[in-house]
């Protein structure tokens, strides 16, 4: 049976335009769920993903910055090809083939040696992240502003750590990319063209924020989580073999 699909917009407003841009793109009438809770808990980003993951019984699940607008029809097509290949857990529109310093973990911390390297997309200033790619590559995190993931992978998981992480995006990208490679699934880009604006949170999204010690703490706080967490996996690389050996 061939995969379905819906998607997440975790937004704080101002996404109208982005989402009609997802769906006039779209080969099929995938559903798109806004969620645009500005306020408490509910509010954050990683409450608003998992939200999603329990609330449908779609074998793929796609979530969606609101400042990205996609320019190329029968992206969701793409999307869903790369899934064809069972050993694919996650999906997304700009990925690195590396990710972490060789040397993490043998000097002390410090959250750069989280960083990503060889990065490739398909977005309208790609030259300004690395390189362009039109087709789809094998790599070992993907960006966090588009994201799709197989709904069987989240059941493993028991859902996004909500209660682990900042409610933010900070790492969220690097945490469901980790998981993949530590249960021995494939992360993949696909080079459909798009922009991603990132233009700033607004001001309902600053202000929760600055509620829960500001961006910058939070930023810190995932990172530091996540060299924690994965001690086991990171660095990764593409083209080892395997990707991942415990240890």
């Amino acid at each position: 049976m061939r995969d379905s699909l819906s998607i997440a917009c975790p937004s704080m407003g101002g996404h109208e335009l982005a989402v009609t841009s997802w769906q006039d793109m779209m080969t099929k009438p995938w559903p798109v769920r806004v969620y645009d809770e500005r306020d408490g808990d509910s509010a954050g980003f990683l409450t608003k993903c998992d939200l999603l993951w329990r609330e449908t019984d779609a074998t793929i699940i796609g979530y969606l910055h609101s400042d990205l607008y996609i320019h190329e029809y029968g992206w969701d097509d793409r999307v869903l090809e790369a899934f064809v290949d069972e050993r694919v857990a996650v999906v997304g529109f700009v990925g690195a083939t590396g990710l972490a310093h060789e040397d993490i973990y043998k000097v002390p911390y410090d959250y750069r040696q989280l960083a990503r390297y060889d990065v490739w997309s398909n977005l309208t200033d790609w030259e300004v992240h690395g390189a362009r790619e039109t087709g789809s590559r094998q790599v070992a995190v993907i960006d966090s502003c588009a994201v799709f993931v197989r709904h069987s992978l989240l059941g493993r998981l028991h859902g996004w750590p909500v209660d682990r992480y900042p409610n933010t995006s900070h790492c969220s990208d690097l945490w469901i990319c980790c998981s993949a490679v530590r249960h021995q699934l494939v992360c993949r880009m696909v080079g459909v063209a798009c922009t991603h604006s990132s233009g700033g949170r607004g001001e309902a999204g600053s202000h929760w924020l600055d509620q829960r010690g500001g961006d910058q703490s939070l930023h810190r706080q995932a990172h530091e989580r996540l060299y924690e967490d994965f001690r086991d996996v990171l660095p990764v690389r593409v083209g080892q073999t395997p990707l991942y050996t415990a240890k």
